[in-house]
Formats: structure tokens, sequence, C-alpha cells
């Protein structure tokens, strides 16, 4: 390690020279929680001692770490359990939470939410935003924890990154279409270019195919149709635009999946008889009948996980950042298998 300086730990913790050299001259002006971290580190990499513990004095309790979840005004449960995967795990541990909901015009206009600069450190990326709003939030100093990771930008990564693994479990899902003798198999997303567990599970998609010596038929294969995706008038075009009925079709999530099983049977086309069609997330959880063959992921527990994450890097701020994949089941029901 190089001559350790103010600007040196400033860029570290991702914090500006002023306020680390106010917080090691004891400045009330940065705020209790920060300068605790900065103090911390100088601390961990030898700038500074330790102080003397007071043998037999209570010390008083640290205030709450402040924590900001951040979504998008998004009514899916998906979303719903993450927020209370973090919320649970949060209030366990010493932090106290809030939510703040992000519009579209908000992303655009880069307009961060109320009250980041009194004291949060960590902002929890429910669903993804804009990159550059994601960097205006860590450019405050504060923690990002993202729950999926981007794909095409620079090297530069915004913060600790907790997504579902999505390649492997895509590629058994194409496997069982294949096993059952199908061939022509599309595949259907929103978007797979933007972020990694979309990207992952379309390129999952196409190892499988090739992999068992099939190459996709590109008339089958809409992996970014963008634009107002979930609106029910699109699928029914997406549906009218297959010049080739597919024998079945590897959908993105489990919300794609019904919104194209409901336009399919809108035009008299069954499923599973006519097109197998498969999902991703197990959204059906809880329902008296699922219906979708998926990957079951522990939402929950992704919104728990998220705040390991913040916790571990409160102690070790200046460790690379880490991508923690958390695994999936596969789970075959009707909406994949054929009748002979």
């Amino acid at each position: 390690m190089g001559k350790i300086t103010i600007q040196s730990m400033a860029r570290e913790l991702g914090l500006s020279r002023n306020t680390v050299s106010m917080a090691l001259k004891g400045n009330e002006l940065v705020t209790p929680r920060t300068r605790e971290r900065i103090l911390r580190y100088a601390e961990e990499i030898g700038y500074i001692e330790s102080p003397p513990q007071d043998d037999g004095q209570t010390q008083e309790e640290a205030p709450p770490h402040q924590v900001v979840i951040v979504r998008k005004p998004d009514v899916a449960v998906y979303w719903d359990k993450v927020v209370n995967g973090i919320s649970e795990e949060a209030c366990k541990n010493h932090c106290r939470p809030r939510v703040a909901v992000i519009s579209r015009e908000d992303e655009e206009k880069k307009i961060l939410p109320s009250g980041l600069d009194e004291g949060v450190e960590a902002v929890f990326c429910v669903k993804m935003l804009d990159h550059d709003y994601v960097r205006r939030i860590r450019q405050m100093g504060i923690q990002v924890i993202l729950l999926d990771d981007y794909k095409n930008t620079t090297n530069e990564k915004l913060g600790d990154v907790v997504e579902p693994e999505s390649f492997q479990p895509t590629v058994l899902l194409t496997r069982h279409l294949i096993d059952q003798g199908m061939r022509r198999i599309g595949f259907l997303n929103e978007n797979s270019r933007a972020y990694e567990t979309m990207h992952d599970r379309f390129e999952g998609y196409l190892f499988a195919m090739r992999q068992a010596g099939i190459e996709p038929d590109p008339r089958l294969v809409k992996s970014d149709i963008g634009g107002e995706f979930y609106d029910p008038g699109n699928f029914e075009r997406i549906v009218e635009s297959y010049t080739v009925l597919p024998e079945a079709v590897v959908c993105g999530n489990d919300e794609i999946a019904k919104y194209l099983t409901q336009a399919l049977r809108r035009k008299g086309i069954r499923v599973p008889e006519d097109v197998a069609v498969t999902g991703f997330d197990n959204d059906e959880e809880g329902m008296l009948d699922p219906f979708f063959t998926t990957v079951n992921v522990d939402v929950k527990w992704l919104g728990k996980r998220m705040v390991q994450c913040f916790l571990w890097r409160m102690a070790h701020p200046a460790a690379p950042y880490e991508k923690i994949v958390v695994s999936g089941e596969v789970i075959i029901r009707k909406s994949s298998i054929k009748h002979k």
C-alpha cells in the first residue's frame, strides 16, 4: 500500500477530502455515523491509533444506521417481497429503513430522494435504475447495494451486488423442452442487454440450444422488445408476428409467461398443447393451482442478503466490491409438458 494520505482515504471511502479531514479533527458538522466509519477505517490502516478503552464505563449506544430502499412505482408482489426482506433484516441489525419511490420523471431528471444528505449510509436499489442516476447517489459517499448488475457499461462498479442465479437454471429449462423433442423453441424478454440477470437468461437459452445442435430460429427470438412491454396489446402483436408458430417459448420471467399465454389463448392457441411456455421467479407461489414451469427464487432472502452485504461493507470499507449469486430451483409444471 502506498503512502496513506487524507486524499487516499477519501478516495477509498468514496467521500470528499474535506469530510475526511473534518472527521479526523472531530468536527461535529460530520454526522456521527460517517465520522465513526472514517475513524474506524483510519484505525484499520494504521493512520491513527485506536483510542484506549474505558474499563467499567457504559458506552452510549450508537445511533441506528439510516438506510433508504429505492424502488419504482411497480405493484408486482415480487418487489414487495424484496422490500420486506430488506426491512426485516435491517430492523434486526440496528438499521432504520425508509422507502423512496422513484418515478420515471425523477429518474430521467436525476431527482434524488429527499434526505439523502441527512446521515444516510446506504441505498438499496430494489429495481435497477439508470446507471448515471445511481452514480450520483454513490458520489455522495453513500454505499449502494444493487439487486442486479449492469451490462454493456464501463468497468465502473457502483456497489455490491446481490442477484439470483440465471444462466444455469435457464439452461435446464431449455433442456427440459428439448428433451421432449421440441426444436422450434423461442425466447421472449423485455431487455436482455441492459441488466446481467436477463442477459444471463438469454445466454443460458442460447447455450442449451446450440449444445443440442439446434440453431435458434431468429423469427422466434425476441430478446429486446423494450417500450411499453407489459401492455396486453404488445403481446397480441408479438403473437401475430410469429410467421411460424413456436413449439415452446422460454420467457424472461413469470409475468412475461402469463401475458404471452393470455395472448396465445385469445388467438385460439392452446398452452401447453400447441405451445409450451416457461417462466422464471415462481411468482405464482401461494396460488391454488400454479401453472408455469419456472425457477423458484427466494426473493425475500435476496432482500435480507442485501442488508448483510451492507453490514459487511461497513466493517470492510476498502475491500473490493462483491457479487453474491443466490441459487434457484427449477420447478416443472403443466405449462411446459405437451401431452402426446
